[in-house]
């Protein structure tokens, strides 16, 4: 599937590109912020990588140039600009951007945290949370991705990218949902992977960055108060909870993404405003660089999903009210060019399609908005406050839902997080502590009003446990400002805290059990890559080993990963949706499992998917190689609406009109029932057309290849009116 040859020279690609914005983005934090060091340095420098990355992406898709070639030039002038324009030194700006102010003084050192050994059980806390992570991504490589919204529209959209060199498209999936909307923050980044390699399998491990950039946020967090040890353990419970370790690992999900970028905004808040005074009635935070590169973070939050819109709203009301009075014009200014910059993409594009930055809003009170007109509809899109008060619903959908998600102690986790951050906004320690308490409480609160928190039929909301993810962003900040009160600044507290949130993650989330999978080799050598040898590689440089070793010792790291890389993606590529295991292990399901498997030996053809149960699992169809062109047959419509087709002549005609080499019929697939799906009438229409003949069956599933032109003349008595093109029952 992939000789040796071309997978060296994809990671040279990869290695170019990060190395020369990675050093574009060090040299950039120490221009601008040249009194930061340590951890939350090295957090401003992988936003300032990511931002410069997407930038570049973005720049180049919109004029169609989007090619590895012209990442990797990009890449590389950048790099050449940035080391020109900083050859003269670091320079001794002011972190508050203001050329003749004095430096900001450092952080004042917080109370003691709870010593050496804390390191240790941090340490084996988040080991535990990467080798479960391992075990899932172990899963992927050995099927293929099987994280349904990863089929449905996050790796479609990638490989899109990548296909049309563009990002000004939109992606149609299927017709019943407006996902093309959607930003794509992360969608972009995969589309990078996929570019430089050719292959999709460093979407398989993104996500591990995230995971590392979540929990290097909570460590900031906590850190200038001692606790950044306490603020780890804290998140570990959540990033360690079923509904992220089955979805965001092995896939393209993007709710770590988002989440871990915003507590990402809030410890850089946090670390600027304790590098003032920490007087009550002199602290603020003052713009400048530091105030960017949080903006910028939250900006690409935002344009990474936009649930976390609202906590990101409340973050900029808190920016602002943290300014000083008098430059608060300036803060606004600071904080949000960057984070237009960094999310605001997608919402232009969104802007100049349909006319409103966020179509799925249609209205705000009796002000209707410009939105595309769906004909079809997946689910009703309740919200959880619609059920406030129904006890029914919460004994037979919320509370079980909960479980799932969080764990046997989910009320202790919610309740945690709820609690801390009451308690930071009521009694923190100092006014940005008081302010995150506040965002946190806010996003908890509008996850309550968030459409499609509870999807489903009224009085059925199955969509509940799976969106439960939405609240993810709140529920980590919530923890990492649990260890915060001064009431805990008694190192015998610390430890009585560190101990009832390990044994909280061991009972509610139960680690152990990943450790009788059959995958734990694989996850045990990614916990040693990832976590053990770069931890005492970290300690052997604090402790005065030569900085050359160390460097040496990172570059046979490297080495080791490489030439490990390179079994584990062959592996990965014979496996890849081959569905040739237990049954139920094939993916994706829905009767869609041989046409999967059909489509791996399929390279360069245009195929065509109908029927919505194809739609959201179209991913399997680009083939192993990506080489092929899938499109969803339908109807496009003003303001960038997508629907199904209505009768036979018309479909026959767009079969024709797309060129298709093979199309695959299925039929329409149920929400609200997913094992029993709803007639689509698609296969019918081509009931005596002589052009497409039947390759493949399986249930209402059929491949057809496409032989010629179509007649749309000829459909007879096959043709259906408009009211034959299946929708979802309300109940």
């Amino acid at each position: 599937m992939l000789d040796l040859g071309c997978y060296l020279l994809g990671v040279v690609k990869v290695g170019v590109v990060v190395a020369a914005l990675g050093f574009s983005a060090f040299r950039i934090r120490q221009k601008l912020l040249p009194a930061w060091s340590g951890s939350p340095a090295r957090l401003v420098e992988i936003i300032g990588a990511v931002a410069l990355l997407t930038w570049l992406s973005e720049l180049l898709g919109s004029v169609d140039l989007f090619y590895s070639g012209t990442l990797i030039a990009g890449s590389i002038l950048i790099g050449l600009a940035i080391w020109f324009l900083s050859a003269g030194g670091t320079g001794g700006e002011a972190e508050d951007g203001a050329t003749h102010r004095p430096q900001a003084s450092p952080p004042v050192p917080g109370p003691a945290g709870p010593g050496p050994l804390a390191w240790l059980v941090m340490l084996g806390v988040v080991a535990l949370v990467v080798f479960h992570w391992g075990i899932t991504t172990k899963h992927a490589l050995d099927r293929g991705i099987f994280n349904f919204d990863s089929l449905w529209y996050h790796m479609p959209f990638s490989v899109d990218m990548v296909q049309s060199h563009s990002l000004t498209g939109m992606w149609h999936v299927e017709t019943v949902f407006t996902n093309w909307f959607y930003p794509q923050n992360s969608e972009l980044l995969h589309a990078v992977g996929i570019a430089l390699t050719e292959r999709d399998t460093l979407s398989l491990f993104l996500n591990f960055g995230w995971l590392a950039v979540a929990f290097l946020a909570a460590w900031c967090i906590g850190r200038p108060y001692g606790r950044g040890q306490l603020s780890v353990v804290a998140v570990a419970i959540l990033l360690e909870c079923h509904t992220l370790v089955v979805r965001e690992p092995g896939a393209a999900k993007n709710d770590l993404m988002a989440a871990a970028l915003l507590l990402a905004a809030i410890a850089i808040l946090v670390e600027a405003w304790n590098r003032r005074s920490r007087s009550e009635e002199g602290s603020h935070l003052e713009p400048g660089w530091a105030l960017a590169a949080a903006g910028l973070a939250i900006g690409l939050a935002a344009g990474t999903k936009v649930t976390v819109l609202a906590m990101a709203a409340a973050l900029s009301l808190a920016v602002l009210v943290l300014a000083p009075a008098g430059r608060r014009w300036a803060a606004a200014g600071w904080w949000f060019i960057p984070a237009l910059l960094g999310g605001g993409f997608w919402y232009l594009r969104n802007l100049l399609v349909a006319g409103n930055p966020l179509p799925a809003v249609e209205s705000i009170g009796p002000i209707s908005l410009p939105h595309p007109e769906r004909l079809q509809i997946g689910r009703p899109d309740f919200n959880i406050a619609h059920y406030a008060t129904d006890t029914g619903i919460w004994s037979d959908y919320f509370s079980p839902g909960l479980h799932d998600a969080f764990g046997a102690l989910w009320p202790l986790v919610l309740g945690g997080a709820v609690l801390a951050s009451l308690w930071a906004l009521f009694g923190g320690r100092d006014r940005i502590v008081r302010a995150a308490g506040a965002v946190a409480l806010f996003g908890m609160l509008a996850y309550l009003f968030t459409p499609l928190g509870a999807a489903g039929a009224e009085g059925e909301p199955v969509g509940f446990a799976i969106n439960v993810r939405f609240v993810v962003p709140a529920l980590l900040v919530g923890l990492a400002l649990l260890p915060l009160p001064r009431q805990l600044d008694s190192p015998r507290r610390q430890w009585g805290l560190m101990a009832a949130l390990v044994l909280v993650f061991l009972l509610t989330d139960r680690p152990d059990d990943a450790l009788r999978d059959p995958s734990r080799p694989f996850a045990l050598l990614l916990v040693v890559l990832a976590l053990a040898i770069p931890a005492v590689l970290l300690l052997a440089r604090q402790r005065g080993t030569a900085r050359a070793r160390v460097i040496g010792a990172c570059a046979a790291l490297t080495l080791a990963v490489v030439a490990i890389g390179y079994p584990v993606q062959r592996h990965y590529l014979d496996s890849r949706f081959a569905n040739d295991g237990p049954q139920e292990e094939w993916i994706p399901g829905m009767d869609l499992d041989s046409a999967y498997r059909w489509a791996r030996g399929v390279e360069d053809a245009r195929i065509g998917l109908a029927g919505t149960s194809a739609g959201f699992a179209g991913y399997g169809f680009y083939g192993t190689e990506l080489s092929n062109e899938v499109r969803y047959l339908g109807v496009r419509g003003p303001r960038g609406a997508f629907n199904a087709i209505p009768d036979c002549a018309d479909f026959r005609a767009a079969v024709n009109a797309a060129d298709l080499d093979y199309l695959v019929t299925s039929p329409f697939l149920n929400f609200l029932h997913p094992d029993q799906p709803v007639p689509s009438p698609e296969a019918r229409w081509l009931r005596g057309e002589d052009a497409v003949s039947p390759l493949l069956r399986s249930g209402p599933v059929t491949v057809w290849k496409v032989d010629g032109e179509l007649d749309p003349g000829g459909c007879g008595s096959a043709n259906a009116p408009l009211h034959e093109v299946p929708d979802t029952p309300a109940s």
